[in-house]
């Protein structure tokens, strides 16, 4: 059951407080919701509602107002609940049906990047890095402003990185990708990072469920063709190499492969699960397609097979898979 209280008392607060929303959140939030530069601005936006609470407040309202809509189809209009907060015009112009698209989409960007930080320790240092003139903004009429504004209690973010461990940042991503999903069901993109997020969070049998909901239900052969790689690998892990392999041979068959590296690197993975089922015939001719015909592919393939010892020791014990490697790559072994 939807808790009706929290909402009603988030949009209270905000109602009634008196304080301004971050002029440089109102704008990164903005451009979300336009789906302008929304990486970058959903980078800056992470950093700043992991800091300000009047804005994260702000923003929790919002989220609840639209997932409120949704559920419960509260009576009024929700374009003109949303103009109401704080009389701030994000929503102007916008019909109820557009406001909810619109946020779903922020909902995603800002999941996703919490996603990104909590597995890549760089993008959690690369969000937070602002570079600035410091003499010119020290003297300048934007640190008098930013003075203001922090002694006035209307900007309370401090300098810094965000503060929580990885679990809360995945914690926080699927919440923010759960809540895109109600607000737009069919959203494929944010299924995708939300299956990310459960496998991320050793989650596999949810994390499947998610990627087998987008290989079915979108129509976008790239989003189907994502979908099918996380299966595979999800099956891999799993030891279902022979379900790894067909759907991994499904990209192939849909093109996918030929589209660039983002998908070619799936005929590596065929090779490899025909390892795993000993059928060693067929992983070398799969390896000899690879060298003939993607050249890049097969730098990076003989790289991912020299790091994995496991996979060379099978190919090494098999004396038939040994010879038509040697056959392929001479100096192969001597790596």
């Amino acid at each position: 059951m939807y808790d009706r209280s929290s909402f009603l008392d988030a949009i209270k607060n905000v109602q009634t407080s008196s304080r301004i929303l971050c002029a440089g959140f109102q704008r990164d939030l903005s451009s979300l919701l336009d789906s302008e530069l929304p990486e970058e601005s959903a980078r800056k936006s992470l950093v700043h509602l992991e800091s300000c609470g009047t804005c994260s407040e702000f923003f929790q309202a919002i989220r609840l107002q639209a997932l409120a809509h949704r559920d419960l189809a509260v009576p009024g209009s929700l374009a003109r609940r949303m103009r109401r907060l704080r009389g701030h015009d994000l929503f102007e112009g916008m019909t109820d049906s557009e406001i909810v698209r619109r946020l779903a989409t922020a909902l995603y960007e800002l999941g996703k990047a919490y996603a990104l930080a909590a597995t890549d320790g760089d993008y959690l240092l690369e969000i937070a890095q602002e570079p600035v003139a410091l003499e010119s903004f020290q003297n300048g009429e934007a640190a008098q402003a930013m003075h203001a504004a922090r002694e006035s209690g209307a900007c309370r973010t401090e300098a810094g990185l965000p503060e929580g461990g990885n679990n809360d940042f995945l914690a926080e991503a699927g919440s923010l990708l759960a809540e895109a999903l109600r607000l737009k069901p069919h959203f494929a993109e944010a299924r995708l990072y939300r299956g990310f997020v459960m496998h991320a969070s050793d989650h596999p049998e949810e994390a499947k469920a998610e990627y087998r909901e987008v290989f079915l239900r979108t129509d976008r052969r790239v989003n189907r063709g994502h979908a099918a790689v996380q299966l595979g690998m999800l099956y891999d892990e799993a030891g279902e190499h022979r379900k790894a392999l067909r759907i991994y041979l499904w990209v192939v068959a849909s093109g996918l492969a030929d589209r660039g590296p983002e998908f070619a690197f799936v005929l590596h993975n065929i090779a490899v699960e025909h390892l795993s089922l000993g059928e060693t015939e067929e992983a070398a001719g799969m390896f000899r397609t690879i060298r003939d015909q993607y050249p890049e592919l097969w730098a990076s393939s003989q790289s991912w097979l020299l790091e994995s010892p496991a996979l060379l020791a099978r190919l090494q014990a098999d004396k038939s898979c040994r010879r038509l490697f040697e056959e392929i790559e001479p100096a192969f072994f001597a790596a």
